[in-house]
């Protein structure tokens, strides 16, 4: 299972596909009911995650569709940048906690005119640099027209359909760890308290503490994430408990048949009691139950084999013009470098 190596099909009609953006306001309703009949759909393009970005990060959505023989065939949303003089597109961009976007089509729809298209749109926008990621997108057909590609990992499971049968996927190792939890009176639950985000920050504050760091993102992005989310029934919030005090934190997202890994925080004192592996089995019960069958574990780790999941091959596909991608991958160094030389001196 490859994301990105999809079959493309033949292009639709003769006139030339072209990408316009929507004039009118769109309201969620609309949005959402729109993209729904669309293969390439994920949580990732939902009115309420565009939102999510749109206030974190400061940005405003821009949605353009895309049209062929007079058709509109599927939709891009993204994000303009500003750094500078340098206008980005993000459809995502990296530091936004959003693994998927890109453009929203079928497999019916030529993605080698897309590609093509896409670079013209780039131009007329004065857009100077782009990133997009989508598990539909044909990468040698990217490559074709010259888009710089990146690789990611990242772990996909298939969700059984009962409590019994997912537990009997994981490795035994893992089973094990998930039985002494219960053992140890761990008791894990499914939570809708305003309590939740203050104890998964506290404990996402000790993760980093070990070493000697902050947490790279605010209180306030995980609260807007929740507040976005918990109202559409798309986010599993679950906590575990011992001696009732809360010692784990899970934060899963779920979309129709997928679900996708937020974060896991937890108290380091109390790790032997085995509470995330607890967490993680509740939160694909709880998916399973909701008629979820795929869980994107979002990432790398090979430790997330141990729960039945097959390590997948995720791209990015990179627009640049005048050397811009370079650029960025040397300031990314050079910051690294001084980073290192700081630690060194201190």
């Amino acid at each position: 299972m490859i994301i990105g190596k999809s079959q493309n099909a033949m292009p639709r009609g003769r006139c030339k596909m072209h990408i316009r953006k929507l004039q009118n306001d769109i309201t969620k309703d609309e949005w959402n009911n729109i993209i729904s009949n669309y293969e390439s759909k994920t949580l990732y393009h939902t009115y309420e995650w565009l939102e999510f970005i749109e206030e974190i990060q400061g940005l405003k959505k821009e949605i353009y569709e895309i049209v062929d023989d007079n058709e509109i065939v599927g939709y891009l949303p993204g994000f303009r940048i500003k750094k500078g003089p340098v206008n980005i597109f993000g459809s995502p961009f990296p530091g936004w906690t959003t693994p998927y976007m890109g453009p929203i089509i079928n497999n019916n729809v030529s993605q080698e005119l897309f590609f093509k298209e896409f670079k013209n749109l780039m131009k007329r926008e004065g857009y100077h640099y782009a990133e997009l990621s989508n598990r539909k997108l044909d990468i040698d057909l990217a490559k074709k027209e010259n888009f710089i590609i990146t690789e990611g990992t990242t772990y996909i499971a298939e969700v059984k359909p009962n409590p019994e049968e997912i537990l009997s996927s994981y490795s035994k190792s893992t089973r094990k760890n998930v039985r002494r939890a219960i053992k140890n009176n761990l008791i894990v639950e499914t939570t809708k308290d305003d309590s939740f985000v203050d104890s998964y920050y506290t404990h996402l504050e000790q993760v980093f503490l070990k070493s000697n760091m902050k947490p790279t993102y605010p209180k306030k992005r995980a609260k807007l994430l929740i507040d976005k989310l918990l109202p559409e029934n798309k986010i599993i919030l679950t906590w575990v408990k011992f001696e009732d005090k809360v010692i784990a934190n899970r934060i899963d997202l779920i979309d129709g048949l997928w679900m996708h890994a937020f974060s896991t925080t937890s108290n380091q004192s109390y790790l032997k009691l085995k509470p995330n592996e607890l967490a993680r089995f509740h939160a694909m019960c709880v998916a399973a139950d909701r008629g979820v069958r795929h869980y994107d574990m979002t990432g790398g780790g090979t430790y997330k084999r141990m729960f039945n999941s097959e390590e997948i091959t995720t791209y990015r596909i990179i627009y640049g013009r005048f050397g811009l991608y370079k650029a960025r991958n040397l300031a990314k160094t050079l910051i690294k470098l001084k980073n290192k030389l700081e630690t060194k001196l201190s």
